[in-house]
C-alpha cells in the first residue's frame, strides 16, 4: 500500500527534500527494522466498508532525543478525488496521539504554503510559527579572503549562540522551538549531512551566526544576524559561498523567514532567485496542567489546597 500510494502524495520540508530524500517506502522499511533508530515513524489507514477503500499513511522523522517529530510525508495529496481531508485530519490526529503516549512533546511541520492544508493542521491543534521565503542560487562564487571577525564556531560559542538567539528571534519561535534554539536543532534535523559553522564576532560579541549543511544534491545556508547589522552581512556570505561547489546540479539555497527579510535583499544582490515559500507550524502533544491537593497544617482542623505544575500532561488522553 505505501508503495501504491507515494506517488500520489505530498513531502513536506524543503530542507531535508532537497538535500538528501529517500523514498517513503525505504524510509518506512528502514524504521520498522531498526526500531524507528533509522528511518521514519510510518502510521497506516485503511478503511475497506461502505463500498470504497479510503488508503493513506502519514510519516514522522524523530528527532536526535525523540522528544520532537518532523511531519516528512502524508499520502494521497489534497488533489486526489475522495473525502482526503477527512483522512489526513485522522492521520494527523493518530500521530499526536501516539507522539504523546511515546513521550514526544511537539511535532514540527514545514508545509508549502496552502490555504486548505493549513486549515487542516489548525484543525488538529497546529499553530503557525513562522513563514519564510527559500531562495535558491546555482552561480559559481569568486572567491574572496576570509572577512575581519569572520571565524569557525567552538564549543566555548555556545553560551553567547544563545544569547544571540534570544536576542535576535521572536519569543513565539523561540517557545515553539523548545530547547533547543533553532541554529542548534538544524544539526540534529539534517543527519547525516556535514555541516560548517562559523560566527561573525567583534570585540567579543557575537554579531551574525552561518551554518552550511551540504550533501551531493545541494547547500543549505542559515543566517542569523543582528537586525542592525543585517546590512552588513554582505561579505560574510560572499566568503561562505566560496567554500561549496555551487552548480546546477548542486545549488545553494537559503531560508530567510519574514521577521528577516533584509537577508533576502543580500541574497538577490548574489545572485538568489526565490525558489519557495514554507510555513513552519508546530502542535504541542502535552501541556502542564495545575494539580490540587490537600496539604495538613499543624493547628488546623482542615487542609489547605496547594496547586503545583505536575509534569507534561497528554491533552488528548485527558
Amino acid at each position: 500500500m505505501v508503495r501504491q500510494l507515494q506517488p500520489q502524495g505530498v513531502a513536506f520540508d524543503l530542507r531535508r527534500l532537497l538535500l538528501y530524500s529517500s523514498s517513503p517506502l525505504h524510509s518506512a522499511v528502514a524504521g520498522y527494522l531498526t526500531n524507528h533508530h533509522l528511518g521514519t515513524i510510518t502510521c497506516v489507514h485503511r478503511d475497506d466498508g461502505g463500498g470504497s477503500s479510503l488508503k493513506g499513511f502519514a510519516q514522522v522523522w524523530p528527532r536526535a532525543d525523540d522528544a520532537e517529530w518532523d511531519l516528512a510525508f502524508l499520502a494521497p495529496s489534497l488533489e486526489r478525488q475522495g473525502n482526503v481531508s477527512a483522512l489526513w485530519l485522522r492521520l494527523l490526529s493518530d500521530l499526536i496521539v501516539l507522539g504523546a503516549e511515546r513521550g514526544t512533546l511537539r511535532i514540527y511541520v514545514r508545509s508549502a504554503e496552502d490555504a486548505e492544508a493549513e486549515d487542516i493542521f489548525r484543525q488538529v491543534g497546529f499553530t503557525i510559527i513562522i513563514r519564510e521565503e527559500v531562495f535558491a542560487s546555482s552561480r559559481v562564487p569568486a572567491p574572496i579572503p576570509l572577512p575581519k571577525g569572520l571565524r569557525p564556531v567552538t564549543p566555548e560559542d555556545r553560551p553567547a549562540l544563545n544569547e544571540l538567539y534570544a536576542q535576535v528571534v521572536p519569543q513565539l519561535v523561540q517557545q515553539a522551538e523548545g530547547v533547543a534554539p533553532h541554529w542548534w536543532a538544524t544539526r540534529q534535523r539534517m543527519r547525516p549531512v556535514s555541516a560548517k559553522e562559523y560566527v561573525w564576532a567583534d570585540k567579543g560579541l557575537i554579531i551574525a551566526y552561518l551554518g552550511l549543511c551540504c550533501s551531493s544534491r545541494g547547500y543549505w545556508l542559515e543566517t542569523m544576524v543582528r537586525p542592525e547589522s543585517r546590512a552588513d552581512l554582505l561579505p560574510h556570505l560572499k566568503y561562505l559561498l566560496t567554500l561549496t561547489r555551487c552548480s546546477a546540479n548542486t545549488p545553494v539555497y537559503s531560508p530567510v523567514p519574514d521577521y528577516s527579510v533584509g537577508v533576502g535583499w543580500l541574497l538577490r544582490t548574489l545572485g538568489f532567485e526565490p525558489y519557495a515559500r514554507q510555513v513552519l507550524m508546530v502542535v504541542h502533544t502535552a501541556a502542564r496542567v495545575p494539580i490540587r491537593r490537600p496539604m495538613l497544617v499543624p493547628g488546623l482542623e482542615r487542609g489547605v489546597d496547594v496547586s503545583t505544575n505536575v509534569g507534561h500532561v497528554c491533552r488528548r488522553k485527558l
